[in-house]
């Protein structure tokens, strides 16, 4: 199994994502209340080496080398890519393969560097969250480190729109009674505005959040934000089943069936099964949207059981 490598996994956004972690165990800069990760601590945006980069890309080589249909290679994992003072040196290396654009997904808090700027310059795709339109909504939603500068994050996703040769989406997450008024979605309608990405995706919570408050918006909310964003905002769907390919179906098939023998927590699944938690928790989140499996809490972790 993998350490730093996991998937291709469907992706809603992206199709077949091949996965790159450069973040073990989870490192990021905020605790947004819907990770599907779990709460830890956010961390202050001082960027250092999580992981050895030439392990890194011996198994990516070796993953591609292997073969498969890859629609992107996207560096995301466990928390915040742009910690990592090895993201460019990630992303060309992965450029270098020449078999699949690069994405990257942030949080958007180091954009106000110039350094990391420059970094993601290489990337193809580039998918900041913009999840709150103003400091006291990030710091309800998004939890981020004090050292955080919210005004500051945003000029730095304007001044990257402004340079970036790439794509550059945006990624909003909607949640209940926590960012998704009316006058929060026309407030997030500015700043699109301002940003002027490539396009934005409007979705809310599709797998279990760290925080239960964290609740879905239905779907004719998301409807409405899309029509209040404008322009070129889409919804993110559920998964489809054009989006499992033959390896999915076989972890589900697996994960199903412990899971009608007993309950487990996502890295108790990943270390029965040898598939990397990530892998893992997409599986799950497909059970779950198929309504065959649910999350409960016991023992102050989440467990995840067959429903009968």
């Amino acid at each position: 199994m993998s350490k730093y490598i996991y998937g291709p996994v469907p992706s809603r956004r992206l199709g077949r994502s091949l996965g790159v972690d450069l973040l073990l165990p989870k490192s990021c800069t905020v605790n947004c209340v819907y990770c599907q990760i779990g709460s830890v601590e956010p961390l202050p945006p001082i960027r250092k080496r999580f992981v050895d980069p030439a392990e890194v890309e011996f198994e990516l080589r070796e993953r591609v080398e292997s073969g498969g249909k890859t629609d992107y290679i996207t560096l995301s994992g466990s928390g915040e890519p742009t910690l990592s003072i090895d993201l460019g040196r990630i992303i060309r290396f992965a450029k270098s393969l020449d078999v699949a654009p690069v994405c990257v997904l942030t949080n958007g808090t180091f954009l106000s560097d110039r350094t990391v700027r420059e970094e993601l310059y290489a990337a193809d795709v580039v998918i900041p969250n913009l999840d709150a339109a103003d400091k006291a909504t990030f710091d309800k939603v998004n939890r981020p480190h004090p050292d955080i500068d919210f005004d500051a994050m945003i000029e730095g996703i304007v001044q990257f729109s402004c340079e970036f040769e790439g794509k550059l989406l945006l990624e909003i997450v909607l949640l209940d009674g926590l960012n998704d008024s009316d006058e929060h979605l026309h407030k997030l309608s500015k700043l699109v505005h301002r940003i002027k990405p490539a396009g934005v995706w409007v979705g809310s919570v599709y797998r279990p959040p760290s925080e239960d408050f964290a609740k879905p918006v239905s779907p004719e909310k998301l409807d409405r934000a899309r029509g209040i964003i404008g322009g070129s905002a889409r919804i993110i769907e559920s998964f489809k089943a054009s989006d499992i390919d033959v390896h999915y179906e076989a972890l589900i098939g697996e994960i199903e069936a412990l899971l009608k023998r007993r309950p487990e927590t996502v890295p108790n699944i990943s270390m029965s099964l040898g598939a990397n938690e990530h892998e893992v928790f997409k599986a799950v989140a497909i059970l779950i949207t198929e309504g065959k499996v649910r999350a409960v809490k016991m023992n102050d972790k989440k467990y995840y059981e067959f429903i009968v």
